[in-house]
């Protein structure tokens, strides 16, 4: 792991966004650890997130010069990472977000922010992929709607979990959508940067806890 990951596992701790315990998904699975990404709502927080995606994105095989953040918890990801691009990597990109519904008064159309043009490269940023049918449907209205090439997709964790065709969501959207998809950590990092590891005189992971989610993942992740 680079340095900025295991900053990222407990930054996620210090946030309140990585949790331990028992939670229910969306899928109904009962899962011992839960990310939230609604608990970024301070400026220090959001300014520190975009630099984790940011070092991410620095990692992708094709550097985009615009990122794409889906409505609604992309767009503050997408205007977040252009930031610390160009404050941390001295990287100017331009930035841009779609509404949910298209606006037909004023500037009118569905995109905020620069809208892409041909030769732009575009990379989305989100904060988890479920099933990845939303940002498929992302990728494919971009490539539709804009000249622009989709290069790549970062998210913030990847769970690793199996997904009803016995993949991982993740890898299958990739190959679905022939992009670059990156998360900035996964649950084995976070298996493997902290457990027993001592955060601001706690321990959020306790080595009973690690081996819960390490069962867990022996039943459900590939």
């Amino acid at each position: 792991m680079h340095d900025y990951q295991r900053e990222f596992i407990e930054f996620l701790v210090r946030s309140g966004a990585l949790r331990f315990g028992a939670f229910t998904l969306k899928s109904g699975r009962t899962s011992p650890y839960f990310f939230n990404s609604g608990e970024f709502s301070r400026g220090e927080q959001i300014e520190r997130l975009g630099y984790y995606y940011a070092s991410a994105i620095q990692e992708l095989e094709t550097q985009p010069n615009v990122i794409f953040g889906p409505a609604y918890k992309g767009i503050p990801l997408s205007i977040s990472a252009a930031i610390a691009l160009n404050h941390h990597f001295e990287q100017d990109v331009a930035y841009s977000f779609d509404r949910k519904e298209e606006k037909d008064h004023g500037e009118g159309g569905w995109m905020v922010g620069h809208v892409p043009v041909e030769g732009d490269r575009i990379v989305l940023v989100d904060d988890v992929v479920t099933d990845g049918a939303t940002k498929v449907a992302s990728i494919e209205n971009l490539r539709e709607s804009t000249e622009s090439e989709v290069t790549g997709l970062v998210i913030a964790v990847d769970r690793k979990e199996r997904n009803s065709d016995g993949g991982n969501s993740v890898e299958a959207l990739g190959e679905k959508t022939g992009v670059e998809v990156r998360s900035i950590i996964t649950v084995y990092d976070i298996l493997g940067h902290l457990p027993d590891r001592e955060i601001d005189g706690q321990v959020p992971l306790p080595h009973e806890a690690a081996r819960e989610i390490e069962s867990y993942l022996g039943e459900y992740a590939i």
